[in-house]
C-alpha cells in the first residue's frame, strides 16, 4: 500500500512539538509495512525529510508570517472567507505539490493531518482520504490578534470551515473520544477515535530519585502553553512553595520569549528546549501540565506517562492521559493542583509509585505498532469500498 501524508510540519519523532512527534511516530512504525510519501509545509527550524522513512517526499516553505504590505494584504484577502490560521496555510504550490504527488507517488490513500490542512480536501478528490483533527476544530492558535470582534468574525469561519471541508474526507478522525462526539455533532458524520503513538522508551526515569522539581513542557509558540506557564508560576508555585520552600518549577520548551521574565520568579527556571527528554524528566518527580484552554491530545502528559513520571493537571489537560491516581491526578483551583503538587514533592516513596503505574498504563495504551495497525485496518476498509465503488 502506498500512504501519502499531508501535513502543516515535517513529521519527526524527535519534533519539539507534539503534532510532530505524534504523526512522526505513526509514520516510523507504518515504514516497511507501507511505501509512504508526503507532502508538509516546511519551517525554518525544521531539518530536512528523511529518505528512510519517506519513499517520496516534497515540502514548501511556510510563508504564513506576514512579510511587508503586499504579504499582509495577501493573507487579509484569504481572510475574507477562511479563519485565519486556515489562511496562512493556504498556498497554491501545496496544490501543485498534491499533483505531482498523485502523478509521480501514485498513492492508494491519504492520511491528512490537522485542521489547517482540511482546506486541501477538494484537490484530493477520487483518492481514500482519513483526515485526522487533532484539536476537535478549535485550534489552539486561532487568536486573530486583532481584538475581540476579529475573534468573533474568525470564530464563525471555523464554524463554516469545519462544516465545508471535514465532510469531504473519506473518514474523519480524531485523537480523544471526546473530540471525537463534539466533532460528529458539528458534521453531521461519523467520527472515528485514533489515539495518540507515543515511543515508550527502554528505560523508565525515577522519581523517586530526583530532587523536589516539577516540569511543564511545551512549544510557545502554541497560546495555550504560555498561558498555563504563567499561571502555573504565578498562582500555583507560590502555594507550593510554602509546603515546599526548596521546590522548584522547570519550564522546559522552545520558543520561550514569552515567559522569559517568569525566571524572575523565587522557585522557578526557564530552561528553554532541551533536546534530551529522558534527561529532562529525569531532573523531577511530576510534569504539571494543566491547561485552560485548546483541544485535542495532550503528547506532552502521555510522553511523561510513558516515561515514568506521574502528571498533575486539569480536566481540560488530561484528555486521552486519564491514568488512574496517583499516576494522573486531577484538580481544578489553584489551592488543589498545589496540594497534588506537593504530595509528589514531599515523599519521593509516593513519587516513585506513581510513576510505575503511570508507565504499565502508557505501554498499554499508547505502543505504536496497535495505532499504526488501526491506521491500517481503517485504509484497507476504505480501499475496500473504493473497489466496489464506496467513497
Amino acid at each position: 500500500m502506498r500512504i501519502l501524508f499531508l501535513t502543516p510540519f515535517l513529521p519527526d519523532q524527535a519534533a519539539a512539538h507534539g503534532g510532530g512527534s505524534y504523526v512522526g511516530s505513526l509514520a516510523e512504525e507504518l515504514n516497511g509495512t507501507a511505501e509512504l510519501g508526503l507532502v508538509y509545509l516546511r519551517h525554518q527550524d525544521e531539518g530536512p525529510a528523511n529518505d528512510a522513512t519517506w519513499q517520496w517526499h516534497a515540502g514548501a516553505d511556510y510563508q504564513g508570517t506576514p512579510k511587508g504590505l503586499a504579504h499582509r494584504l495577501r493573507m487579509l484577502w484569504r481572510w475574507r472567507s477562511r479563519p485565519l490560521l486556515a489562511a496562512k496555510y493556504w498556498q497554491a504550490e501545496v496544490v501543485a505539490l498534491l499533483a505531482r504527488a498523485r502523478s509521480e507517488f501514485r498513492p492508494d490513500a491519504v492520511l491528512v493531518e490537522m485542521a489547517q490542512m482540511a482546506q486541501y480536501l477538494p484537490h484530493l478528490a477520487g483518492l481514500p482520504t482519513i483526515f485526522t483533527d487533532h484539536e476537535a476544530g478549535r485550534p489552539a492558535n486561532k487568536s486573530t490578534g486583532l481584538g475581540a470582534a476579529a475573534d468573533r468574525r474568525d470564530n464563525r469561519l471555523w464554524q463554516q470551515y469545519v462544516t465545508q471541508f471535514y465532510p469531504l474526507a473519506s473518514q474523519i478522525q480524531a485523537v480523544t473520544k471526546e473530540d471525537a462526539h463534539e466533532l460528529a455533532t458539528q458534521v453531521g458524520k461519523p467520527v472515528e477515535v485514533r489515539p495518540p503513538t507515543i515511543a515508550i522508551p527502554a528505560l523508565a526515569s525515577q522519581p523517586g530519585a530526583a530532587p523536589p522539581h516539577a516540569l511543564f513542557l511545551g512549544d510557545y509558540r502554541h497560546s495555550p502553553n504560555p498561558e498555563a506557564a504563567k499561571r502555573l508560576a504565578t498562582e500555583v508555585w507560590p502555594q507550593v512553595r510554602k509546603a515546599q520552600p526548596s521546590a522548584e518549577l522547570l519550564l522546559a520548551g522552545p520558543h520561550n520569549e514569552a515567559i522569559l521574565s517568569l525566571a524572575e520568579l523565587p522557585g522557578v527556571r526557564v530552561l528553554g528546549f532541551v533536546p534530551d527528554l529522558a534527561e529532562l524528566f529525569g531532573r523531577v518527580r511530576l510534569v504539571l501540565s494543566p491547561l485552560w484552554s485548546g483541544g485535542g491530545f495532550r503528547v506532552k502528559s502521555a510522553t511523561a506517562l510513558a516515561h515514568g513520571i506521574p502528571i498533575v493537571t486539569n480536566e481540560l489537560g488530561s484528555r486521552g492521559c486519564l491514568a488512574p491516581t496517583p499516576a494522573c491526578s486531577i484538580a481544578e483551583s489553584t489551592a488543589d493542583l498545589a496540594n497534588a503538587t506537593v504530595q509528589h514533592l514531599a515523599s519521593a516513596d509516593y513519587a516513585e509509585a506513581a510513576g510505575r503505574i503511570a508507565r504499565e498504563w502508557a505501554a498499554d495504551r499508547y505502543a505504536a505498532r496497535a495505532v499504526a495497525r488501526l491506521q491500517l485496518e481503517r485504509l484497507e476498509s476504505l480501499l475496500e469500498q473504493a473497489g466496489r465503488g464506496g467513497n
